[in-house]
């Protein structure tokens, strides 16, 4: 896996030019130098020359390494030139290459060289010392895998593979204060991936072509001013914060692969998506979804047509809390849907040839809220060793279901509810703080749901009264299979159905 140094350089180079601002062409370097400075040694250049208004900074070079990556790219010559307004135009070359090198644990070392290549780059840096700016234009923006040497060479052979962004535009800003703080806004107007590679000595084949339209990128870092890149342990309580995300347009793509006896081809597309994300020392976040996603596969060795699915919507939200905090207990969530999951009639047809079953589309969604108090900050290194050891790292306060909903074969149940804890009483529940509210769920076209599944014969008729004799139990019925359910425990421990006891 590459070290959070190595994965930081590997965005520096393929950023191309510096990631700083000022209004002389030397601040501007400068400020990069000290960027650099960050991920430790293995920046290198030739020379620098000043003539006239512009700085020529010749044979820039960067070699990082840790025990099983390393990096190397040369950058070649890196022109910076003041404008005259204040502002610094940089100009880098249109192509160099970048060979990164794996030398893992167990198997023999592989080398892929590559060529980063950039067409009509436009990048103009302003700003002061202080707030630092720069603002960039490209046509074309790719990286490509030249060849293979090694280990990676002797299985397959290369003959294409390419990422390209289009239509790029974006800012760079660069503030330091007692953090250094960064942030970027990235447009894309579309990303084009090509890959093929074939077996060598053989006729297997791997293919991947995808295509995504309207690519928008944003996200804000605030670092320590001198962060140890390579540390053990991200210095998230000295500073260390992340948040941002991206959008996407629509996305198709295609694959083919054939090895070892075993072949697999098909085809995606969706619509549009989002991810989003923060982390600092008080907690992380984490969300995303896609919307009208369609896949088709074959898999002729396992199956004689093809598996075809789609799904309106799948979501998903975390909210994870780090810390202690000041104000009482914090925040958490976990929350993810599946929305009208569906399949192919063929499929359908495998499991329920007579066509009994409704074919309703599968929704499954869960939505719960926490109010939680941990013990410890787990992100402080002080602290991560007494957390380890703790039986129990925080105290749950609160919990609310604001979403349940299971939707298939004509069945739905959904459902909310919230409760209290009480964590001064771990006796009335064996251990756990003692809980106090209520859940109420509606459950609709169960009954006939099991009819059918044992007119089907997946359900004996007398292996079918127990979930009916359950329902019966915990159930009340307000329609024609329409059922509804309230679980409450009351601020005795007392555990009721509908009003009726049961502990």
């Amino acid at each position: 896996m590459l070290s959070i140094r190595n994965s930081t350089i590997i965005a520096a180079i393929l950023c191309g030019t510096t990631a700083s601002a000022d209004v002389t062409a030397q601040q501007v370097w400068d400020n990069w130098t000290d960027q650099m400075e960050i991920y430790g040694q293995g920046f290198t250049t030739k020379g620098e020359e000043m003539s006239g208004d512009t700085l020529t900074i010749s044979g820039v070079a960067i070699a990082m390494s840790d025990e099983e990556t390393s990096i190397n790219a040369q950058l070649g010559d890196i022109e910076l030139t003041e404008n005259g307004d204040g502002t610094v135009t940089i100009t880098t070359a249109e192509s160099y290459p970048m060979t990164l090198g794996i030398t893992p644990q167990y198997g023999d070392p592989s080398t892929v060289n590559m060529t980063v290549s950039q067409s009509g780059l436009e990048m103009i840096v302003s700003g002061d010392p202080e707030a630092m700016n720069y603002e960039f234009t490209a046509d074309r923006y790719a990286i490509a895998i030249d060849s293979l040497e090694g280990d990676a060479k002797e299985e397959v052979q290369l003959e294409d593979a390419v990422i390209a962004m289009l239509d790029l535009s974006g800012q760079y800003s660069i503030v330091k204060d007692n953090l250094t703080r960064m942030a970027y806004e990235v447009a894309v107007g579309a990303v084009d991936i090509d890959v093929l590679f074939r077996e060598t000595g053989g006729e297997g084949i791997v293919s991947f072509n995808g295509d995504m339209a309207d690519l928008d990128m944003a996200a804000n870092i605030s670092m320590p001013i001198d962060m140890d890149m390579s540390a053990d342990v991200p210095p998230f309580n000295e500073g260390l914060a992340m948040d941002g995300g991206y959008t996407f347009g629509e996305i198709v793509y295609a694959f083919d692969i054939s090895a070892d006896g075993e072949a697999a081809s098909g085809n995606s597309t969706i619509a549009g998506g989002e991810l989003g994300f923060s982390f600092d020392v008080d907690g992380m976040d984490y969300s995303g979804s896609a919307q009208d996603i369609s896949i088709t596969a074959l898999i002729p060795n396992e199956l004689p047509f093809p598996i075809e699915a789609s799904m309106a919507e799948y979501g998903f939200d975390f909210q994870i809390p780090l810390s202690q905090g000041e104000d009482g207990p914090r925040d958490a969530r976990l929350a993810f849907n599946f929305t009208e999951l569906a399949i192919s009639e063929l499929l359908w047809s495998m499991a329920d040839p007579q066509s009994i079953l409704p074919r309703d589309p599968l929704t499954v969604a869960l939505g719960i809220d926490a109010q939680v108090t941990p013990f410890f900050d787990f992100l402080d290194p002080e602290q991560m060793e007494a957390a380890a050891m703790a039986d129990v790292p925080g105290e749950l306060n609160g919990l609310q279901i604001t979403d349940l909903t299971v939707k298939a074969a004509g069945a739905e149940i959904t459902g909310e509810g919230a409760f209290t804890f009480d964590n001064t009483d771990l006796q009335s529940f064996d251990g756990m703080p003692r809980p106090e509210g209520e859940a109420t769920f509606q459950i609709n076209g169960v009954n006939g749901l099991v009819d059918k599944l044992v007119q089907m014969g997946l359900i004996p008729e007398e292996e079918a009264m127990m979930p009916r004799m359950m329902m019966g139990m915990f159930t009340t019925p307000v329609g024609d299979d329409m059922l509804t359910s309230t679980i409450e425990v009351n601020s005795e421990g007392h555990v009721l159905a509908n009003g009726q006891r049961l502990r």
